[in-house]
């Protein structure tokens, strides 16, 4: 990606660091899925006709809609991301890698907030960008990463009955409130039914974050080297890390409303149903 310039880079962090334990399930699926589910990191599945990685469709989303510097964050195993990227020709896209280690006397990583540290302390010439954050596991509707880069500090809230996914998973998305100026006023995760009834939109809707979020470098970094550990999980939280942020911010957060579905990867009957339905076209952005 040479020659581009800074306003041109609209950087992207991927997180591709989990194992997805519960793929390993079993299922009533064919026996090359549970294969597929239990050889690969999570991201890396292959689904669909191509047999193609979940990822490598969201890099080339990502790069179509006009995201050209991005970094994938992968778990200190992983012996498969790095290889199969390498070996594609990507023009225009500038790809690298960061790599999130389990630290000594942990069983797992530092937390999502410590993944997109890693990412931006890698990459200090983003300053003065701002720093598009996405999930590697799942893919959006066409056209959400085009919609947040009109704005330089957003949070796409997805219309919970819309996604596409099944309703007993979609209920532990966190959801999101927004003030009347349209900003973030707070994300609520793991959400209990009062809490869910409270947030309620004006327009009888409730919107869940898919975690995805364009925040500006520097005040990105400041957030997640900041938040706390939590007390229980032991972790650096993304969602705390951004909620604070914008609640020390007069401007904050623009809420986004969208609707659309999600291709998703969470159980191994995932891989079929997500290959059978991005054979036919995908899912397209509504606003």
């Amino acid at each position: 990606m040479k020659g581009f310039a800074m306003a041109e880079r609209n950087p992207l962090i991927i997180m591709a660091a989990g194992k997805g334990s519960r793929m390993k399930a079993s299922a009533d699926v064919p026996e090359w899925v549970l294969e597929e589910a239990a050889s690969r990191p999570k991201a890396m599945i292959r689904i669909g006709q191509d047999r193609k990685p979940l990822l490598q469709h969201l890099v080339e989303r990502a790069k179509e809609e006009g995201l050209r510097d991005i970094c994938i964050v992968i778990g200190e195993h992983d012996e498969i991301t790095r290889p199969h990227f390498d070996a594609l020709t990507l023009d225009e896209l500038d790809l690298s890698f960061v790599v999130q280690t389990i630290p000594a006397g942990r069983t797992k990583p530092a937390g999502t907030a410590q993944a997109v540290q890693l990412a931006l302390e890698a990459h200090p010439h983003w300053d003065g960008s701002s720093v598009t954050v996405a999930n590697g596991d799942n893919l959006p509707p066409s056209g959400m990463f085009q919609a947040m880069l009109a704005n330089p500090a957003c949070l796409p809230a997805f219309d919970r009955d819309h996604l596409g996914l099944p309703a007993d998973r979609v209920q532990a998305f966190a959801v999101i409130s927004r003030n009347d100026q349209g900003g973030l006023e707070r994300i609520d995760e793991k959400p209990d039914e009062a809490t869910i009834q409270s947030a309620i939109w004006p327009d009888g809707t409730v919107r869940v974050s898919m975690n995805y979020f364009r925040v500006p470098y520097r005040a990105l970094l400041e957030a997640v080297t900041a938040v706390p550990e939590h007390p229980v999980r032991k972790e650096k939280e993304l969602p705390v890390a951004l909620s604070n942020w914008s609640e020390s911010k007069a401007e904050g957060l623009q809420v986004l409303p969208m609707a659309g579905a999600f291709l998703d990867l969470t159980h191994p009957q995932d891989i079929v149903k997500a290959g059978e339905r991005l054979d036919q076209g995908g899912f397209e952005l509504r606003i």
